[in-house]
């Protein structure tokens, strides 16, 4: 009895450099024998972790006389696969951040290829990335002084250089936002426009009512020429801010503002002519990163209404044209679109389980008889004659039984595990088995006779589509066709072949690392067959010795294992991410018009009077209120699962000052660490300085890196700001078993 089986099996690392060895000692097993205990020796030592030792030991190997060009091929071959593996440690040292190690492979592999051109480059690479470090801790230096322009300059500069500089881009990041904080505010959040009022305005003219505002509110008018200044209105508030009620008066009465300086606008008709004449547009550029750039423009131009819009098909850029606020909201909606598409492994397992039984037991006799027969003639001849022939004088016998005793069994597994890498909604393939030639031969009249080769694919075929869910499931189209030769046949000089084939086909859905097994693909074969004596056969008892029996039984079964292992995945936004203001249908991206709290806005009936507070007490109301550290929120999940991520959220009060800071998390590094590749978690803070309006929470994306349930606690820490921010105390979050 027979079983094959074949199967892997898991053996201990090894050095990754002993298989170059082996390959080398492959190469110089022609060597002369001297040569061959030098090439021996060297290769323990590269095997024992002394590379250098051993290479060096191996080039004095090949250059001894009598000079041998394969060895020397051997010595060249060994070398640039030992420098290779050391420049790739290098690489991902300094992928990681480690710049010493990164510098220490690159000048070893140096010293094993003094003209190594890769790892020279690493070495300048390096000296590159400590430049570059420092002008970031500069930046990042003048950005918490409050240097914009300097900061930026330097990020700028540095990005030039090298685009992989993830210091650099938080620094540009962050200057942006201050930037465009700065923006949102410009002058109507200064002093001039938080002045607080309260009106009883009844049927006043428009200029009436800017002279007023003008007066108690400190403001400096301009009006178009197009501005009805007899147009009559009427608006009643209370302690409200001038900003308030200047944007209600506006907008109601068909106007917009064009801002100059702290106190001084332009107020005209909301007109399109006069938009395109005072109206300022801005520029920007999105390189997409994931998205293509063809949907993202379509997305643009059908939410936010620009027209403006240029596509760079080969840079994957969008080019935008349009107002501050359309271009900002316009940035909210490509961080939205411009990520990466989810990525599976896929762990497939396919094995096939072969069993067959094979009997044969009893007498066989013979079916016809050879022997020399005279003929008429008195010659002989060789020949073929009929038990029951009249003719039949004298023979020459074959052996008359033979007596069959065997019985055989055999087993076999079959194992294929391919792991597949697969984009999300993308199909893949695999083919484990052989392509038949298969020769068509066509004839033609007046032509001839041509001759086609096709190839028919056998064994075992394979076809998969994921589609990732963003809470890590993965659903799955399976495809599984296993095929065999069966026979092959021979019809007019053209040969074919009879295939058997078992197919599969389904839908799955699975979670990360569930694994599934598919089986049933199950073909029984129960072949028997009878070989026996007419009449004598079928005597009782004694005719089992007239008959031979052959009996064959086989079974295989096809068995599938499907292991999803999600490597990327989109992340779902949070709320202040997905859902955000997107303006009016005539102006895409405005600030919302809404009173603040402790506001009222009303319509006066005719003949109600027509009142300001002072000037004086307008100032009162406006002038600073030393006020307590701004005290910071956080907001984490209460438990979180074993390789899981999760947010933390940190948000300013709203107030009448505008803050920014900066926040850095402190956490055990063996616990969590920063989605995204960054060293350490920090977050960059701005309040709006609008009483009343909440500024949306900053986000810092954390993951878990306990193997056991434990309690982590994430501790924060100021590290600047421009006014008092009090730290929020420790916060503890439980990891879990899921």
């Amino acid at each position: 009895m027979t079983s094959p089986h074949r199967a892997t099996r898991a053996h201990a690392p090894q050095p990754h450099w002993r298989w170059p060895a082996l390959v080398v000692l492959a190469l110089l097993a022609a060597c002369a024998s001297p040569r061959e205990a030098s090439v021996q020796s060297a290769q323990q030592l590269i095997a024992a972790g002394q590379v250098e030792a051993g290479l060096a030991q191996l080039e004095r190997a090949a250059r001894t006389p009598p000079l041998d060009p394969n060895a020397y091929n051997a010595y060249v071959l060994q070398r640039d696969s030992l420098v290779g593996m050391v420049v790739r440690d290098g690489d991902a040292a300094r992928a990681a951040g480690a710049l010493d190690i990164a510098e220490d492979r690159y000048r070893t592999a140096l010293r094993m290829d003094p003209a190594s051109v890769v790892a020279q480059g690493g070495i300048q690479a390096v000296q590159a990335d400590r430049a570059h470090r420092l002008s970031v801790a500069e930046a990042e230096r003048l950005l918490a002084a409050g240097d914009l322009d300097g900061a930026d300059r330097i990020a700028r500069s540095v990005l030039a250089r090298d685009s992989r500089q993830r210091g650099a881009e938080a620094v540009v990041r962050g200057v942006t936002e201050r930037r465009r904080l700065l923006e949102q505010k410009e002058p109507q959040l200064r002093q001039a426009m938080a002045r607080r009022l309260t009106l009883e305005l009844r049927d006043v003219p428009l200029a009436t009512i800017f002279e007023i505002l003008s007066n108690h509110g400190g403001l400096n008018f301009v009006l178009d020429k197009d501005v009805k200044g007899d147009q009559r209105t009427t608006i009643f508030v209370r302690d409200t801010s001038l900003s308030d009620v200047l944007g209600v008066l506006l907008q109601t009465n068909q106007l917009e503002r064009k801002l100059l300086n702290d106190n001084t606008l332009i107020v005209y008709p909301n007109t399109q002519a006069k938009q395109r004449e005072y109206q300022e547009l801005v520029m920007r550029s999105f390189y997409l990163a994931n998205a293509d750039a063809k949907q993202t423009a379509a997305m643009i131009r059908a939410l936010v209404k620009t027209r403006d819009l240029f596509v760079d098909e080969r840079l994957n850029l969008v080019i935008m044209r349009d107002t501050p606020e359309a271009i900002r909201l316009a940035e909210q909606l490509v961080a939205t679109q411009d990520l990466g598409e989810p990525e599976v492994m896929l762990e497939l397992e396919v094995l096939e389980i072969a069993s067959s039984v094979a009997q044969e037991i009893g007498l066989r006799f013979p079916e016809q008889i050879v022997g020399r027969i005279p003929g008429t003639n008195g010659t002989t001849s060789d020949g073929l004659v009929q038990l029951g022939s009249g003719g039949l004088r004298a023979f020459t016998a074959n052996p008359l039984l033979i007596l069959n005793l065997r019985q055989s069994d055999g087993g076999a597994n079959l194992l294929a595990n391919p792991r597949i890498r697969v984009r999300n909604r993308e199909k893949a393939k695999v083919h484990i088995g052989e392509k038949v030639p298969v020769i068509t031969t066509t004839s033609t009249a007046n032509v001839g006779v041509s001759s086609a080769v096709s190839y028919l694919e056998t064994g075992l075929k394979l076809d998969v589509e994921p589609n990732v869910y963003l809470e890590d499931e993965v659903a799955i189209k399976v495809q599984l066709e296993v095929s065999n030769i069966l026979s092959q046949l021979n019809i007019s000089g053209t040969v074919a072949y009879r295939l058997g084939t078992r197919n599969a086909s389904t839908t799955l859905r699975l979670r990360d690392g569930e694994t599934q097994v598919l089986a049933g693909l199950i073909n029984n074969e129960d072949r028997q067959s009878m070989a026996k004596l007419p009449g004598a056969a079928e005597l009782p008892v004694l005719g089992r010795l007239f008959r031979n029996n052959d009996q064959t039984v086989a079974k295989t079964e096809i068995v599938l294992l499907v292991t999803p292992r999600v490597l990327r995945n989109v992340r779902r936004p949070e709320t202040v991410e997905s859902q955000f203001a997107s303006g009016t249908e005539a102006v895409p991206g405005r600030v919302p018009l809404r009173f603040r709290d402790g506001t009222a806005m009303g319509l006066t009936p005719p003949g109600a009077a027509v009142t300001a507070t002072p000037a004086g007490r307008a100032a009162a109301a406006a002038a600073p209120v030393p006020e307590a550290p701004a005290a910071l929120s956080v907001q984490v999940p209460a438990q979180v699962g074993i390789g899981e991520e999760f947010s933390v959220q940190l948000a300013l009060p709203d107030g009448n000052q505008a803050i920014t800071t900066r926040v850095q998390l402190r956490y055990d590094p063996a616990l969590l660490t920063p989605v995204g590749g960054t060293a350490d978690a920090s977050v960059e803070l701005s309040s709006s300085g609008m009483a009343g309006v909440a500024t949306p929470p900053a986000t810092v994306r954390l993951r878990v890196l306990a193997k056991a349930p434990v309690q982590a606690e994430i501790g924060f820490d100021v590290a600047s700001a421009n006014l008092p921010v009090q730290a929020p105390p420790p916060v503890q979050v439980g990891i879990v078993q899921r």
